[in-house]
Parts: structure tokens; C-alpha cells; sequence
């Protein structure tokens, strides 16, 4: 991806829209099971869409923790 602020700015965007949209179709999903599958639609990495995230104050976990529990995607 080139690296023109612009293109970057629109890329930050539509991840804040696509974790907007998941976070009312899925409610019962924890953050960070959004954020992995926001991750997969975008082709980047969950520590990546938590710090484009935590860009716009939206209430998300440390970068540490996105990697370790990455991998629940539902509230039991």
C-alpha cells in the first residue's frame, strides 16, 4: 500500500465503519473478536486495527492483549 497520508486516512476510515458495523450486527461479541475479524477483512494485523482504533478514543484493550486472545470470537 503506497504510503500517501490521504490513502491512509481513507484506509483508517473504512476500518472505523467495518468495527461500527460489526459491533451492531454482533453485540454479544467481545471487542476483541470484532477486532479479529475486522483484521481479517482488511488484511492487516489486530494490533494494527487497535492502535487505528485507539486513534479515535473508541474504549479498546493494549495491543498485547488483542495478540493473546485473538483467537475467542464469542461471549459464552
Amino acid at each position: 500500500m503506497a504510503h500517501n497520508p490521504i490513502y491512509i486516512k481513507k484506509r483508517n476510515e473504512h476500518i472505523r465503519n467495518r468495527f461500527r458495523y460489526h459491533r451492531k450486527k454482533n453485540p454479544n461479541w467481545t471487542i476483541i473478536a470484532v477486532i479479529k475479524t475486522v483484521s481479517e477483512e482488511a488484511f492487516l494485523s489486530p494490533a494494527t486495527i487497535g492502535k487505528i482504533l485507539k486513534e479515535q478514543d473508541v474504549n479498546v484493550p493494549d495491543v498485547k492483549t488483542i495478540c493473546k486472545y485473538s483467537t475467542k470470537y464469542l461471549v459464552a
